[in-house]
């Protein structure tokens, strides 16, 4: 497995970023940040999911947002405190690297900065994205939206998520989302057990999921596809001065 933004980056870049890195495993339920708390790492998600949540006073967490092997946990950008309480929804693997070793990297490496840059572009435009669904799209629209991201991530693993905490995900009553999940474990679509759930036909998800799930992976495929391509450009230009020399 591998972290996207790595894979995005050019061999030398992501070189440097892996050689300040350590390998690192998490079980399902370990915090990985908090909010408020200082930022003394990142991680380079390579597999799994991570969910970002704010406190309430009522002792809840609320789910902003998750991210997986297309992201990086907080602090790439220059933060030293963290904005989030990170939680992992499941098993996850990642390459840790300190926050003061990326930032010098990304002082001397403008590509590596440029990567990062784009991921935080990203994430603002899903966000935005997020709060207009959450006002569009119907309850099962929704939550087949959060079903094939989290699918995603872990693949045929079993997703670990109660109807309490897909209701709390999107914001709804949970008689609301007890609607939509027994929708689609009467269809066959999902298979549960007590406290989990597995995708069983991708197919009928996507046939019930809004128009926002595709728009958030045609973002991220778009902005891959250029940063592969500028790489390309780049090393043919530098053959060709090469040959010239």
């Amino acid at each position: 497995m591998t972290n996207a933004l790595l894979a995005g980056m050019g061999a030398e870049d992501r070189m440097a970023v892996m050689a300040v890195g350590q390998k690192r495993a998490f079980l399902r339920g370990q915090l990985i940040g908090t909010a408020g708390g200082p930022i003394n790492t990142v991680l380079f998600v390579e597999s799994g999911s991570v969910a970002a949540t704010v406190p309430m006073k009522n002792g809840e967490a609320l789910e902003v947002f998750s991210i997986g092997d297309e992201a990086v946990t907080g602090g790439w950008g220059g933060q030293t405190h963290g904005a989030y309480r990170l939680m992992t929804k499941s098993d996850v693997t990642g390459l840790a690297v300190d926050i003061r070793s990326l930032a010098a990297i990304t002082e001397r490496r403008s590509a590596v900065r440029s990567v990062l840059l784009d991921y935080g572009v990203r994430l603002s435009m899903e966000l935005a994205q997020n709060s207009a669904c959450n006002l569009t799209h119907r309850t099962d629209e929704r939550l087949a939206k959060w079903l094939l991201r989290q699918h995603d991530r872990v693949g045929a693993a079993p997703i670990q998520e109660t109807v309490a905490g897909i209701a709390q995900i999107l914001g709804v009553q949970r008689k609301a989302a007890r609607g939509s999940f027994d929708t689609f474990r009467e269809a066959g679509a999902i298979e549960t057990t007590r406290g989990s759930l597995t995708i069983k036909d991708r197919a009928a998800i996507e046939a019930r999921v809004c128009e926002c799930y595709d728009a958030s992976r045609s973002v991220r495929d778009i902005r891959m596809a250029a940063s592969i391509e500028c790489r390309q450009v780049a090393a043919a230009g530098g053959r060709r001065m090469s040959r010239m020399g």
